[in-house]
């Protein structure tokens, strides 16, 4: 595979900030893996519709960056990828997450969690879902339950329904820094999850930040790659018309009985 083209943009910002951004770029190990540039936020989703960069990585400095309403958003930690939901799941939520974790994420057969602090309108959705779609799906969970003997560590994904349980969970679970997927889109966004810290110098206090978000990105797509080419067909569909079949076996038979001799009376 070619060196990946990765766009940074940047939120409201100083120069300091921009310098510090632009100095951790540099640093060898991701110039080996990507060709990391930074554009205004115009630019880089521009040259992201025209696929003239693989990834967009999003590095907010103050604003707060709203997930697209077209897709859903995975907050990557070590032990866990959590799924915000702004309402109660669906099986269609859960086969789309299961879609995620399998192509983005190359994980098989995934184990899903359900976090619901209120009693769920469908308290068997679980239940239905791993019966009729197959998919190992568990709860719901209350949070503490769920962080319970690092019960979370047992799930590929855990799905919350409001926006305090999705903050808990994650601060409890992220020993390192989280990164924000946009997931369920063609192109490949990442963010940081909270703006980058810059010091008084001018320098920021943890690079992990910025560096994050990027590999996450050069992971999912390698993993779509791997996923996408393990399953194309490399023999082309060949459609039989079989009335063909039948023309050339009339055309024949007509030949035939016009090759024959004639009887003498």
């Amino acid at each position: 595979m070619e060196k990946l083209k990765i766009a940074i943009t940047l939120g409201n910002c100083n120069e300091t900030y921009r310098q510090s951004i632009l100095g951790i770029l540099k640093d060898p190990t991701i110039l080996e893996l990507c060709t990391p540039t930074v554009f205004e936020e115009k630019d880089a989703l521009q040259k992201l519709n025209e696929n003239r960069v693989d990834a967009l990585v999003v590095i907010p400095s103050s604003e707060a960056i709203e997930c697209p309403a077209d897709a859903i958003e995975v907050i990557i930690t070590e032990k866990t990828n959590i799924v915000p939901l702004s309402n109660e799941p669906t099986a269609d939520d859960i086969i789309k997450i299961r879609d995620i974790l399998e192509r983005d994420f190359d994980l098989r057969s995934p184990r899903i969690a359900i976090v619901q602090e209120n009693t769920m309108q469908n308290s068997e959705l679980a239940n239905q879902v791993t019966a009729e779609h197959n998919i190992n799906t568990y709860g719901p969970y209350t949070i503490d339950q769920i962080m319970a003997e690092d019960t979370a560590w047992h799930f590929d994904a855990v799905i919350t329904t409001s926006s305090s349980s999705t903050q808990h969970i994650t601060e409890i679970l992220s020993q390192e820094i989280p990164v924000r997927y946009f997931a369920s889109k063609k192109a490949v966004v990442t963010a940081a999850y909270q703006s980058v810290q810059i010091d008084t110098e001018g320098k920021t206090t943890n690079i992990s930040w910025l560096t994050h978000p990027i590999y996450a990105a050069i992971d999912v797509i390698r993993n779509r790659a791997f996923y996408d080419k393990a399953r194309r067909n490399p023999l082309q569909k060949l459609f039989r018309d079989k009335r063909d079949d039948r023309k050339k076996e009339d055309t024949t038979q007509e030949n035939a009985n016009n090759d024959k001799p004639e009887r003498a009376l």
